[in-house]
């Protein structure tokens, strides 16, 4: 019996070793590869993998040591981690390490609730290094409820190298930025802002970034006293979207002769001002997505609000509306029939029931997908009136046989005639 268990260990010790062999030869392997590639591709690899992974490429062979230290990419992430005071040490840890390469992006992804210093960390860290990408997502903040970015306070901090930042967190965080001095020329090359759950108190908050070409405002707060006015004043401003926008916000002011792109999907339609007398001049595509709960006294209130906002953007050559908007126009039909479209350049029309579900929208008015598609053809001519050559898209929900289907310019014009010429009413009771 002895001899047999000696036997069965030392067989037990030989797959062992074979096993570890094995894993050595297949990492020498992978190394050798890895070296073969030219230098600028490994770090393109590198860069393409979270910190903590390309990290690990430094047992590969004393060459790969500190590779990754010459990634211009630092990319955290706390889900890959099993504690969060694990990712918190690594953060640190990593951040200490002298670089090889200068930064040209940071991604900091923490769930939990995070705190002050390790936010202070990654930012300081981050200007430091005249980082040109920074994008911060967290679920909220322990004490602090701002994020630290604001007045320069030291010689050695720079944003001038500062091109993209996205801010962006589940509970509401304040954010000093907003609203600096244009003279300052704190953010002069700030490109791309992304803010989710931003508190917004200044009356001026976009004028401290004098080259903004992209804005995004997800779910953002306007705590200002007296006005409950969004100003948007920016002028090499092309694109701006606003998405779950404050019922306290209904007017936006728009300083931006460059503006090509309007997306707005929220609970209210605001009124829009715009300091150009012929409105939005250059815009090329605008989106309307409504995700609010209307009540049956607010209705009118609502229809009038996304009349207005369509005034406003009457100058727009593609036009995406989604069911929501569909179904409040659609309880109008007959004074529909009696208005003049406001678009009058429209070349595309896309209609998409995508992300059409049973969701009570408007109080007493819950339509099924079949229902709502009846209602389309009103709603065409009445945006299309003074479009008959535009080009009409509808796009169904995904696993409808027709996904996606287009009416010809003809076709379109010829069903428009056909719904005012015979009057047909778009509500269905």
């Amino acid at each position: 019996m002895a001899i047999k268990r000696i036997r069965k260990q030392q067989t037990s010790t030989q797959i062992q070793t074979i096993k570890t062999l094995r894993v050595e030869q297949e990492t020498t392997t992978m190394a050798d590869m890895l070296t073969e590639l030219p230098e600028s591709l490994q770090l393109h690899i590198l860069s393409l993998l979270e910190t903590k992974h390309a990290f690990k490429t430094s047992i590969l062979s004393k060459s790969w040591a500190s590779r990754w230290t010459y990634v211009p990419v630092l990319n955290f992430s706390s889900y890959s981690f099993k504690k969060l005071k694990e990712f918190d040490k690594f953060v640190f840890n990593t951040l200490s390490v002298p670089r090889s390469a200068n930064l040209d992006k940071l991604t900091f992804k923490r769930s939990g609730i995070c705190s002050a210093k390790i936010l202070n960390k990654v930012f300081g860290y981050a200007f430091s290094q005249g980082v040109k990408e920074l994008d911060a997502s967290i679920i909220r903040s322990r004490k602090d409820k701002s994020w630290p970015i604001g007045p320069i306070k030291s010689h050695t901090t720079t944003w001038d190298s500062l091109t993209s930042l996205k801010l962006s967190s589940n509970s509401n965080m304040g954010c000093s930025c907003l609203g600096l001095d244009p003279r300052s020329k704190a953010f002069k090359n700030l490109t791309n802002l992304y803010l989710k759950r931003v508190i917004i108190t200044v009356l001026d908050p976009f004028s401290g970034f004098p080259a903004l070409k992209k804005l995004t405002l997800v779910c953002c707060n306007l705590h200002i006293d007296g006005t409950n006015t969004l100003n948007v004043h920016a002028p090499q401003l092309s694109e701006l979207t606003i998405y779950y926008y404050s019922q306290y916000v209904n007017r936006c002011e728009l300083n931006t002769p460059n503006l090509e792109y309007f997306e707005c999907r929220g609970s209210n339609f605001p009124r829009l001002q715009t300091c150009d007398p012929d409105g939005l001049s250059v815009l090329e595509t605008v989106v309307i997505d409504y995700n609010g709960f209307c009540r049956e006294n607010q209705r009118r209130k609502t229809f009038d609000d996304l009349m207005m906002l369509f005034s406003s953007l009457h100058n727009a050559k593609s036009l995406v509306v989604y069911s929501s908007v569909v179904q409040l126009l659609s309880y109008f039909g007959d004074e529909l029939g009696n208005r003049c479209s406001p678009f009058q350049k429209l070349k595309c029309l896309k209609v998409d029931f995508s992300h059409f579900y049973y969701q009570k929208l408007f109080e007493g008015g819950c339509v099924s997908l079949s229902e709502l598609l009846r209602l389309v053809p009103g709603v065409k001519g009445y945006l299309l009136q003074k479009s008959q050559d535009a080009t009409c898209t509808m796009v169904y929900p995904d696993g409808d046989p027709n996904e996606e289907s287009t009416c010809s310019s003809s076709h379109a014009s010829k069903r428009c005639k056909c719904v005012q010429r015979n009057a047909i009413k778009l509500v269905g009771k």
